[in-house]
């Protein structure tokens, strides 16, 4: 799975905006721990748009945590074991995101 970002229609004509957009970004691995996961997303929360979990908790059929302040964008690629998971913030206004299949040809991302 690949994630392409576009800026929003509101701030695609300011130039002085395009030449300072700052996204912020988490990214943590996990090692597994459901609690440090729980851990990362409170962290994150009015403080980052994207948070990106390596080596995430999962359970059966790709299940995991859900936080009232993110969205998860999952993988549409089916019976394949998940490595990364994004959650993007739903007040994020800098950016849409967009699941894209047709970027790369990879099981791992």
């Amino acid at each position: 799975m690949s994630i392409a970002f576009e800026m929003s229609q509101n701030n695609a004509n300011d130039k002085s905006f395009a030449n300072t957009l700052n996204i912020r970004i988490l990214q943590h691995n996990c090692a597994r721990s459901m609690q440090i996961m729980h851990a990362c997303m409170k962290f994150a929360k009015n403080k980052t748009d994207i948070v990106i979990l390596q080596e995430s908790w999962m359970r059966d059929e790709n299940i995991t945590i859900s936080h009232s302040s993110f969205i998860y964008i999952k993988s549409n690629v089916q019976n394949t074991c998940v490595r990364v998971l994004i959650f993007v913030a739903k007040n994020a206004k800098k950016f849409t995101c967009t699941s894209r299949s047709n970027i790369v040809n990879s099981e791992d991302m």
